[in-house]
Protein backbone atom coordinates (compact mmCIF):
# COMPACT_ATOMS: atom_id res chain seq x y z
CA UNK A 1 0.00 0.00 0.00
CA UNK A 2 2.93 2.50 0.97
CA UNK A 3 3.73 2.34 -2.93
CA UNK A 4 0.86 3.52 -4.27
CA UNK A 5 -0.46 6.06 -1.19
CA UNK A 6 3.67 7.29 -0.45
CA UNK A 7 3.17 10.32 -2.28
CA UNK A 8 -0.02 11.67 0.24
CA UNK A 9 0.67 13.75 2.86
CA UNK A 10 0.68 12.26 6.27
CA UNK A 11 -2.36 12.74 8.78
CA UNK A 12 -1.60 15.28 12.05
CA UNK A 13 -4.88 14.52 13.52
CA UNK A 14 -4.66 12.15 16.63
CA UNK A 15 -7.22 9.62 17.27
CA UNK A 16 -8.48 10.17 20.64
CA UNK A 17 -11.37 7.16 22.19
CA UNK A 18 -15.13 9.28 23.11
CA UNK A 19 -16.13 9.14 26.70
CA UNK A 20 -17.45 6.19 27.93
CA UNK A 21 -21.10 6.30 27.54
CA UNK A 22 -21.06 9.15 25.20
CA UNK A 23 -23.19 8.24 22.19
CA UNK A 24 -21.92 8.44 18.59
CA UNK A 25 -24.09 10.67 16.09
CA UNK A 26 -23.44 12.04 13.15
CA UNK A 27 -24.11 15.62 12.49
CA UNK A 28 -27.32 16.80 9.60
CA UNK A 29 -26.48 18.47 6.83
CA UNK A 30 -29.04 21.51 6.56
CA UNK A 31 -32.29 20.75 4.83
CA UNK A 32 -31.37 23.96 2.22
CA UNK A 33 -28.34 22.55 1.10
CA UNK A 34 -29.46 19.13 -0.10
CA UNK A 35 -30.05 17.80 -3.36
CA UNK A 36 -30.35 14.77 -5.07
CA UNK A 37 -26.74 12.61 -5.51
CA UNK A 38 -25.69 9.69 -7.72
CA UNK A 39 -22.54 7.89 -7.52
CA UNK A 40 -20.30 8.10 -10.30
CA UNK A 41 -17.44 5.45 -10.95
CA UNK A 42 -14.64 4.71 -13.69
CA UNK A 43 -11.52 2.80 -14.42
CA UNK A 44 -8.13 4.80 -14.70
CA UNK A 45 -4.66 4.10 -14.77
CA UNK A 46 -2.60 4.15 -11.72
CA UNK A 47 -0.66 7.50 -12.73
CA UNK A 48 -4.25 9.29 -13.29
CA UNK A 49 -5.49 7.82 -10.43
CA UNK A 50 -2.31 9.52 -8.33
CA UNK A 51 -2.70 12.85 -9.91
CA UNK A 52 -6.46 13.38 -9.22
CA UNK A 53 -5.99 12.14 -5.30
CA UNK A 54 -3.07 14.51 -5.34
CA UNK A 55 -5.21 17.20 -6.61
CA UNK A 56 -8.49 16.42 -4.91
CA UNK A 57 -6.38 16.32 -1.97
CA UNK A 58 -5.04 20.11 -2.78
CA UNK A 59 -8.74 21.32 -3.60
CA UNK A 60 -10.83 19.40 -0.22
CA UNK A 61 -12.42 16.65 -2.27
CA UNK A 62 -12.91 14.66 -4.92
CA UNK A 63 -16.60 16.25 -5.89
CA UNK A 64 -14.77 19.44 -5.95
CA UNK A 65 -12.13 19.04 -8.41
CA UNK A 66 -14.31 17.97 -11.04
CA UNK A 67 -17.15 20.77 -10.28
CA UNK A 68 -14.31 23.41 -10.64
CA UNK A 69 -12.58 21.71 -13.77
CA UNK A 70 -15.83 21.69 -15.21
CA UNK A 71 -16.91 25.04 -14.47
CA UNK A 72 -13.27 26.28 -15.93
CA UNK A 73 -14.35 24.39 -18.89
CA UNK A 74 -17.08 27.11 -19.52
CA UNK A 75 -19.79 24.31 -17.91
CA UNK A 76 -22.61 25.72 -15.60
CA UNK A 77 -21.91 23.63 -12.55
CA UNK A 78 -24.46 23.51 -8.78
CA UNK A 79 -22.88 25.19 -6.53
CA UNK A 80 -23.93 22.37 -4.12
CA UNK A 81 -21.22 20.58 -6.44
CA UNK A 82 -18.53 23.65 -6.08
CA UNK A 83 -18.83 23.80 -1.97
CA UNK A 84 -20.13 20.52 -1.27
CA UNK A 85 -21.34 20.09 2.77
CA UNK A 86 -18.57 18.22 4.80
CA UNK A 87 -20.23 15.23 5.45
CA UNK A 88 -17.82 13.88 7.96
CA UNK A 89 -18.56 12.53 10.88
CA UNK A 90 -18.85 14.39 14.44
CA UNK A 91 -18.48 12.94 17.74
CA UNK A 92 -19.40 15.14 20.66
CA UNK A 93 -16.76 15.97 23.29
Amino acid sequence: MAEVTGDLPATTAVRTEPERGAERRQVPASAAARVELVQINFRASKDLAKLISRLSAERGSTRRLFAQLLQNDGHEVPAADLNPPDTRRRYDD
